[in-house]
């Protein structure tokens, strides 16, 4: 089986990323030596995937595309990033669970149910911490929380780099081409052609 959770290292902080924390209330300071980042598998084709639990289309999505992604993690024929990307009011709320969970679960099919359980919590609206962690233990989602600022702090670089600006968005970067796909149908021949 292929990496799992990768943990790199945040060595500067750049514009954007500041923003991007003060979204996420109650992220860490950004400072810490190591990083667990949403990283799985081991191909050379980076797939970066912009989602937020809150987009109707990227819940539509996910579903159709989660035995795809583990197809191609367990083939090597990519590097997953999973990036929750802050566009609703209620986005940080769950982008700092799915961490927490990832604090927990280090397996793509593991995370990808508790990805589904996430968009399954957003259909039910729910809103607080206590209730969404009311919602996860029900579901048998295991999660910790932990510092999750070095991980915000990280995947901020990404969204600003990619200049993501709604979801769903895939990156794709193949020997150092970049590719942007919008939307569910394009993301998914995207994907469908690195089989």
């Amino acid at each position: 089986m292929g990496r799992t959770a990768t943990v790199k290292r945040v060595v500067t902080i750049v514009p954007g990323v500041l923003l991007f924390l003060l979204f996420f209330k109650g992220a860490a300071a950004v400072y810490a030596d190591e990083t667990l980042m949403p990283i799985f598998g081991e191909g050379r084709v980076q797939v970066r995937l912009y989602t937020d639990y809150l987009c109707g289309p990227c819940s539509r999505m996910e579903p159709r595309i989660e035995s795809l992604l583990k197809d191609l993690v367990k083939k090597k024929a990519i590097t997953l990033t999973l990036v929750d990307t802050p566009i609703h009011t209620l986005s940080p709320l769950y982008a700092r669970y799915f961490l927490y969970i990832l604090s927990q679960e280090k397996r793509l099919d593991r995370i990808l149910r508790s990805r589904a359980v996430l968009f399954g919590a957003v259909r039910e609206k729910v809103a607080t911490p206590e209730k969404l962690e009311g919602y996860l233990k029900a579901h048998g989602v295991r999660f910790k929380e932990t510092d999750v600022g070095p991980t915000l702090a990280a995947l901020s670089v990404l969204i600003r780099e990619d200049k993501i600006r709604s979801t769903p968005m895939c990156v794709i970067i193949t020997n150092g081409n970049k590719g942007v796909f919008k939307g569910e149908a394009e993301i998914t021949g995207a994907l469908g052609l690195l089989k």
